[in-house]
């Protein structure tokens, strides 16, 4: 990543607003909006049921593939950027990466998140939600406490990603793309009937990337013996498939597996003071690996007077890391020795073994009465294994392999119910009880002088209750405002790692979250013919948040409950200006501070990366076009995303600044045919996603490290459907 230190946002929001006023003047001067142009209905899943967004009675932003394609989001880093108030931090270690929803979730790797991913209807372990997006036909993310319906760590929302079912024809696509950094993908999908009642998809992604952050090995003290550009290259592959039966009018069956493998050289942090930031030192260079398989099951049947759903689920992954504990350039500003005494072979090095298993059952009905309520009622059920053993070898300090094993068993009954009271107003209420296990134990095994054996163990026991209530009101058909209240809570537990282990020292569970939400809005599509818009007002009051804090004396991690509270103003918008011409924005402000707890040191800081004002601009700009001779259809899209300057731990330690990126796409397209190049961060921003004390140096002051953002990057890419 290059950078000059010039702060080129400024630069980059007043090119992206010439383009598109530009732009907007040109198209209006071909066309005027249409009198007769409709905007496409758009209908979510973020209630299990299917209805249209403006009557789900909290904020929901919908995605669907076309959307995705267009805007290039893969992931959740590209997908939050798009989304108010969901805010991403990349730790260098795709299992370990943190996000929130306004302000609620714990910025830790060593935490659940407080965002619960489903895929088809079935949850996803916590330490693999943030994997490619794979073979997408909308994306949900639900900003608020979810408890209602989807339960287990859905304490500040909820992304539900459904995926692509078969066509009704036979088919399929295949694509590839090259760019910087070495970067090669190649996808694929096969698709289409394989009876009267019975039909098939499958699609499978191959990419490579060579990294783009440097690594310097030194020879001699003083000496690099090479230096080279191979940290976060990444091997991913992954295969999925999706096969649907409809044996009667009356019943449908959806099974769906995938399996992936993901092979990465992460950076686990650079010293952001570093004269020749960004770069590192590590020998050996970290290295991961995660192997995941998934399998899901879903029958739906008509019963006439209720529709019966049963969702099964199985979802497996384990991951391996072997890296170097402590990167020559932090080290050296730790510790003041020449990066050459840091980089011994075997030195220091840690090892994470991590393996899980999680199955899943759910069973609801719902249906509609001839009165119009509509009603959910369901049970679920989980359990899930989790075993984690971490392993230091150290030449100079004491030592040795910690085992953590987290078996979790959770039960729930749920139910929502929505009543017309007049022809305009409808009341939503809904309660889910739960009740979870948790079971720990912990082992250590010291080497090099410390402790030899140490073991513990603990359970903790939870039942609570989670739920919403609120009002929608149709101020025109379509146009809805609503109000509503929620709550929605995560349990708490024990860290999988006990870095007093060797001490002697046992863990101590931590406690559960809590988060009452207020939140009001207004949601109106086809405005004009031309304007869909979304609103909302939110306060967020959270009891023993779960936040995760560093101690630079003892260089311990820890989780400190607290109180928090949050609110602010979200906004999206998407204007079909003309035939041609488009335009997308949202916004985001938000409060977010820690306002009580056990550490009165941390009272009135602000909630680590909550920031103030986030925001995306974009508009597309599509036409006739003729290539070559033939003729087809060109787009160019062009978007400015900000984020805001945001702290990144509950002691307010060091604020990261903030940053604007400006990407451009473009491309044409002729039938089956699709052919598209994109440049990301145009102007090589230079900027840090995350951040964290790595400790002191020998004269006390604080040494931080974080993971660099990636600097300007280039694709070319084709796909064919067949």
């Amino acid at each position: 990543m290059k950078g000059n230190g010039v702060d080129r946002g400024r630069t980059g929001a007043v090119v992206f607003v010439v383009v598109m006023a530009l732009g907007g003047t040109a198209a209006a001067q071909q066309r005027e909006v249409p009198e007769d142009t409709v905007l496409e209905t758009i209908t979510v899943n973020a209630r299990k049921i299917i209805e249209d967004i403006t009557g789900v009675p909290f904020a929901v932003t919908a995605l669907p593939s076309d959307a995705l394609e267009e805007a290039g989001i893969e992931d959740t880093q590209s997908l939050a950027r798009l989304v108010p108030g969901f805010n991403f931090a990349d730790s260098g270690l795709g299992f370990s990466n943190t996000i929130n929803i306004r302000g609620i979730g714990s910025a830790s790797a060593l935490i659940s998140p407080s965002v619960l991913y489903y895929v088809d209807g079935v949850p996803l372990p916590v330490r693999v939600f943030d994997q490619p997006l794979g073979d997408i036909r909308q994306v949900e993310v639900l900003r608020g406490p979810q408890g209602t319906l989807f339960g287990l760590n859905a304490q500040a929302g909820v992304v539900n990603i459904l995926t692509a079912d078969p066509a009704e024809q036979r088919g399929g696509s295949i694509g590839v793309e090259v760019g910087s950094n070495g970067h090669k993908q190649i996808s694929g999908t096969v698709e289409g009937p394989l009876s009267d009642t019975v039909s098939a998809r499958i699609a499978g992604t191959l990419f490579d990337d060579n990294g783009d952050l440097a690594n310097y090995l030194y020879s001699s003290p003083g000496t690099v013996g090479s230096v080279e550009s191979d940290l976060r290259a990444r091997l991913y592959g992954t295969a999925s498939g999706k096969l649907v039966a409809a044996p009667s009018d009356t019943t449908k069956v959806t099974v769906t597996g995938g399996w992936s493998r993901d092979r990465q050289k992460p950076t686990t942090g650079i010293w952001l003071d570093d004269p020749g930031f960004p770069r590192n030192a590590f020998n050996p260079l970290p290295e991961t690996q995660t192997e995941t398989a998934h399998f899901g099951l879903t029958l739906e049947h008509d019963l006439e007077w209720a529709r019966l759903t049963s969702v099964t689920g199985f979802q497996h992954y384990e991951t391996e890391l072997e890296a170097d504990i402590v990167d020559g350039f932090i080290g050296t500003a730790q510790t003041g020795l020449p990066g050459f005494a840091l980089q011994m072979p075997g030195l220091n090095v840690r090892r994470i073994d991590e393996h899980s298993n999680q199955w899943t059952q759910e069973l609801r009905l719902d249906g509609e009465t001839e009165g119009g309520t509509r009603w959910l009622a369901g049970i679920s059920g989980l359990a899930s294994t989790f075993d984690s053993t971490t392993d230091i070898t150290s030449l100079q300090l004491a030592n040795g392999a910690y085992r953590g094993r987290i078996d979790t068993v959770n039960i729930a009954l749920f139910g929502e119910v929505t009543v017309p009271l007049t022809e305009r107003l409808d009341w939503i209420g809904g309660l889910r009880l739960s009740h979870e296990r948790k079971e720990f134990e912990g082992t250590f095994r010291g080497r090099n002088g410390a402790r030899a054996y140490f073991s513990e163990n603990g359970d903790e026991d939870y039942t609570f209750a989670t739920g919403r209530t609120g009002f929608t009101y149709a101020l025109a058909d379509n146009m809805t405002a609503f109000a509503t209240v929620a709550r929605g809570e995560k349990t708490g537990g024990y860290l999988f790692y006990n870095q007093f282990a060797a001490m002697g020292m046992p863990l101590t569970p931590y406690d559960s979250a809590s988060t009452w939400s207020y939140e009001a809005g207004l949601k109106a599509t086809d405005l004009g013919g031309f304007l869909t818009l979304g609103t909302s007002l939110f306060y967020n009051d959270t009891s023993d948040e779960q936040l995760f804090t560093f101690n630079p004396v003892l260089g311990r991690f820890s989780v400190l409950n607290a109180d928090t509270r949050s609110y602010g103003l979200e906004i999206e918008a998407k204007a079909q200006a003309t035939e041609t011409m488009a335009f997308s924005a949202n916004l985001a402000l938000l409060d977010a501070e820690i306002d009580g707890g056990a550490n009165p040191a941390i009272i009135g800081n602000d909630v680590p990366y909550a920031p103030v004002f986030t925001a995306s601009l974009a508009a597309d700009y599509r036409r006739e076009l003729d290539l070559a001779g033939l003729s087809g259809s060109g787009f160019v899209r062009a978007e400015y995303l900000y984020t805001g300057s945001r702290q990144i731990d509950p002691a307010n330690s060091r604020k990261l600044d903030g940053y604007g990126l400006v990407n451009l796409r473009a491309g044409w397209q002729k039938g089956n045919i699709d052919i598209y190049a994109s440049v990301e961060n145009l102007f090589d921003k230079r900027y840090v996603s995350s951040a964290f004390q790595a400790g002191t140096s020998t004269t006390g002051s604080a040494v931080f490290a974080g993971i660099p953002g990636e600097g300007r990057t280039f694709t070319l890419g084709a796909r064919v459907k067949f």
